[in-house]
C-alpha cells in the first residue's frame, strides 16, 4: 500500500505543483473539515475528487480503492457511537446526527491528506516543511519514520507469504512466532539503513526543488473552490 501511494506521488501531473501552494491547500483543507459544516466537507470531498481525476490524472479506480477503503474505516469506527450497553444492546437513534458528522468530519480530513500524499514526492514535502521554518528535529524523525514503513511493509508482505506457505493453517503458536522473527527481522534492516547511512556520512540535508510549478489556472480555480464553499457556509448557517 505504501509503495503504491509512493510510486503515483512521482506519476501524477500534479507532483512538480509548487509544494507551499500543495501545503497551504492542505491546511485550508483540514481547518475547514474540522471546523465547518457538513455540506462544506462534502464539497471538499468532490472538490478533491476532481482535482485528482481531472489535474493530477490519476486512474478513477486508484481514488475509488482509497475512498472504500477510508469509509468503511470511518464507519467501522463510529458504528459504537449509535450503540450503548446496559445489559443489553441498545440502538441510540439521537446520536445519529453527532455520528454522521464525525463520519464526514474525518473522511474529509483523511481525503485532503490523502490528496497530498497521492499527488507529492515526500521529499517535496520535507522541502517545504523546511520553508516553512518546522522544527529540523521534527523533519529528521518524520524522514526516519517514513523509510521505516517501507521496512515494515516488506515485513508484513513476509508474513503473508509465510502463512500462504502453511496453506492457511492457523495456529496462535506459529502466527506469534513468525511475527516476533518477523519483527526482528526489520528492526534489523533498519539498523542497517542507518548504519548504511552513516557510513555514507549521510546528513538531512534537504533538497532544494527548482522545477516547481504554480500555473495561474489552479491558483484561480482554487479562489473560485474557496468562494464556492464561503458561499455555502453562509446559507447553510442561515437557512439552519
Amino acid at each position: 500500500m505504501v509503495s503504491w501511494l509512493d510510486e503515483w506521488a512521482y506519476r501524477n501531473e500534479l507532483a512538480k505543483l509548487n509544494i507551499t501552494f500543495k501545503l497551504t491547500l492542505t491546511f485550508v483543507w483540514l481547518i475547514w473539515a474540522l471546523c465547518g459544516t457538513n455540506v462544506v466537507r462534502c464539497i471538499i470531498v468532490v472538490w478533491l475528487f476532481s482535482w485528482l481525476l481531472y489535474h493530477a490524472r490519476l486512474p478513477w479506480r486508484v481514488c475509488v480503492r482509497f475512498f472504500v477503503i477510508i469509509v468503511l474505516v470511518v464507519i467501522g469506527s463510529c458504528v459504537p457511537l449509535l450503540f450503548t450497553v446496559d445489559q443489553t444492546i441498545h440502538f441510540v437513534s439521537e446520536n445519529m446526527a453527532e455520528a454522521a458528522t464525525i463520519c464526514l468530519r474525518a473522511l474529509a480530513s483523511s481525503f485532503a491528506l490523502f490528496f497530498l500524499a497521492i499527488t507529492t514526492p515526500f521529499f517535496r514535502i520535507v522541502h517545504g516543511l523546511s520553508r516553512w521554518h518546522v522544527p529540523k528535529a521534527f523533519i529528521e524523525l518524520l524522514l526516519l519514520t517514513y523509510r521505516f514503513i517501507f521496512v515494515l511493509e516488506k515485513a508484513a508482505m513476509q508474513l503473508f507469504m509465510t502463512v500462504r506457505i502453511k496453506n492457511g493453517e492457523r495456529s496462535w503458536r506459529l502466527a506469534s512466532l513468525a511475527e516476533a522473527q518477523l519483527f526482528r527481522q526489520a528492526m534489523r534492516d533498519y539498523e542497517a539503513t542507518i548504519i548504511a547511512q552513516a557510513a555514507r556520512n549521510v546528513s538531512f540535508i534537504f533538497p532544494i526543488c527548482g522545477d516547481e510549478q504554480l500555473p495561474r489556472k489552479y491558483v484561480i480555480e482554487a479562489c473560485v473552490w474557496f468562494v464556492v464553499l464561503l458561499m455555502m457556509e453562509v446559507l447553510y448557517v442561515n437557512v439552519s
